[in-house]
C-alpha cells in the first residue's frame, strides 16, 4: 500500500464567509433582554445595601459611585446583547451545520453531520413563553453540547433536528 498525502488547493475550498446565515428569531432578543434584566435586578442588591450601610461622610461618594457603576454595567450589557444578536446566525449545508456568534471575539462553529452523536431540543420558561427553543448538537467525547443554537421557533428547531439526524448515518434514522 502506497501512502499519499497530497496538498489541497486552498483557493478551491468552500468559503464560510460566503454562506448566507439565517438570523435567530426576533423574539430571542426579548428573551435575552429579560435574562439581563433578571440578572441585574439581583445584582442591584449590592448597590442598595451599600447605600444603606455607607453612613460616614468621607465615604459618601460611594453612594453615587457604586450605583453608577451598576448602571453603566447594565447599559453596556444591554448594548452588547443587542449588538451580539445582530451577528448571531446559523446555516445548514449539505454536510454540516454552522453557527456564528460574537462581537469582540467572533467565532463560527461548524459541526459535520458524520460527527453528530445526537441532538436535543430544549426550552427554558422564558423561551417557552415566547415559543422559542434551543437546538443542541452533541458530538462524541463530551457531556455538554458542542453546538447550541438558541432562538429558534419550535417547528424550525424540529426541522433542523430531523435533517441533522437523518444525515448522521446511512441508515434511516429514527427521530425522537
Amino acid at each position: 500500500m502506497i501512502f499519499e498525502n497530497n496538498q489541497v488547493n486552498i483557493e478551491g475550498l468552500p468559503q464560510i464567509e460566503t454562506v448566507d446565515y439565517q438570523a435567530l428569531d426576533r423574539a430571542y432578543l426579548k428573551v435575552s433582554y429579560i435574562g439581563n434584566a433578571i440578572f441585574f435586578a439581583f445584582l442591584l442588591i449590592g448597590p442598595l445595601i451599600s447605600i444603606v450601610i455607607i453612613d460616614q461622610a468621607e465615604y459618601s461618594f460611594l453612594k453615587i459611585l457604586i450605583p453608577s457603576i451598576w448602571l453603566i454595567l447594565m447599559i453596556f450589557s444591554f448594548w452588547i446583547t443587542g449588538a451580539g444578536f445582530k451577528l448571531k446566525g446559523y446555516a445548514l449545508r449539505e454536510k454540516d451545520i454552522l453557527y456564528r456568534r460574537g462581537i469582540l471575539f467572533r467565532s463560527v462553529t461548524a459541526i459535520p453531520f458524520n460527527r453528530v452523536q445526537h441532538c436535543e431540543i430544549k426550552e427554558g420558561p422564558i423561551e417557552r413563553y415566547f415559543g422559542l427553543k434551543t437546538l443542541e448538537v452533541y458530538t462524541a467525547g463530551g457531556e455538554s453540547s458542542d453546538l447550541s443554537i438558541p432562538g429558534l421557533r419550535g417547528e424550525t428547531a424540529q426541522q433542523l433536528k430531523t435533517f441533522i439526524v437523518k444525515n448522521t448515518s446511512d441508515d434511516d434514522a429514527i427521530v425522537e
